[in-house]
């Protein structure tokens, strides 16, 4: 018998973000730089914090990401964002747990148009010679120091990265409800480098993930990309099983 999440977001939809609509204008993100740390979990930390509708990833991991937007509609800003490693029927994508950007504006727009459960804080990239570094603080109080150490380069097609899903209250066949939203960007690589992740300070609770605890590195990669947040193109229903209750909002990226 296949897993499943055991979160069901329908019981408290309060807690969701809320979107006025699924129709909201693409990004286009150039010359990003995108600090990504992957870490083992205990899976029996994670099962009530992944909704129904997916399956968990196995071995169970999370994605820590700390991404420099140098250029945006809002201004620059950064994002940091806290993924957990799992599966939407076959395909692989990181549930959205927690996030917070250096800007009140950029917060409140990546709540409103993609649904991120999303804060304002101080988030901080720094490139250094041996390491690249990512720290998140909100309300004064140092919630993430990550690095990737040691970052050797390699081939932009040896960097995956996963669709993500986040959760969120939005409008659909006249009722606005609690639904999953899959967020599918796309990637042009300048620079990509790999090395060891290094996590100093992690806070769960602070990041919607009480209870979680990392364990074991997987691998940390950093990436100069052109990106985007693209139109919703896809939302889920949070209690059935994706191949069951996915809809399709708009055909293809080219109706952006």
């Amino acid at each position: 018998m296949p897993l499943y999440g055991a979160l069901d977001l329908t019981a408290n939809p309060a807690a969701l973000p809320t979107l006025a609509h699924l129709d909201t204008e693409a990004w286009t993100l150039p010359k990003a730089e995108m600090l990504q740390l992957l870490m083992e979990v205990p899976r029996t930390s994670t099962e009530s914090l992944l909704p129904k509708a997916m399956h968990p990833a196995l071995p169970s991991y999370v994605i820590l990401a700390v991404t420099k937007y140098s250029n945006s509609p809002v201004g620059p800003f950064n994002l940091a964002m806290l993924r957990l490693g799992s599966r939407a029927g076959a395909h692989p994508r990181g549930f959205l747990l927690g996030a917070v950007a250096s800007t009140e504006a950029a917060a409140k727009e990546l709540r409103g148009r993609w649904g991120f459960p999303v804060e304002a804080g101080e988030v901080k990239f720094v490139r250094r010679h041996d390491r690249i570094m990512g720290t998140v603080k909100k309300g004064g109080r140092t919630i993430l120091d990550g690095a990737l150490v040691d970052p050797q380069p390699v081939s932009g097609t040896d960097v995956q990265y996963i669709n993500w899903v986040t959760a969120a209250n939005a409008p659909l066949d006249g009722k606005t409800q609690p639904m999953l939203i899959q967020v599918d960007p796309k990637y042009t690589f300048y620079k990509a480098e790999r090395g060891k992740p290094q996590v100093s300070t992690f806070d769960a609770a602070a990041w919607n993930a009480d209870g979680v605890t990392l364990a074991d590195p997987i691998v940390g990669t950093c990436s100069t990309v052109d990106t985007d947040l693209p139109r919703i193109r896809f939302v889920m229903d949070p209690l059935k099983p994706v191949f069951q209750g996915t809809r399709r909002i708009r055909e293809s990226r080219a109706d952006e």
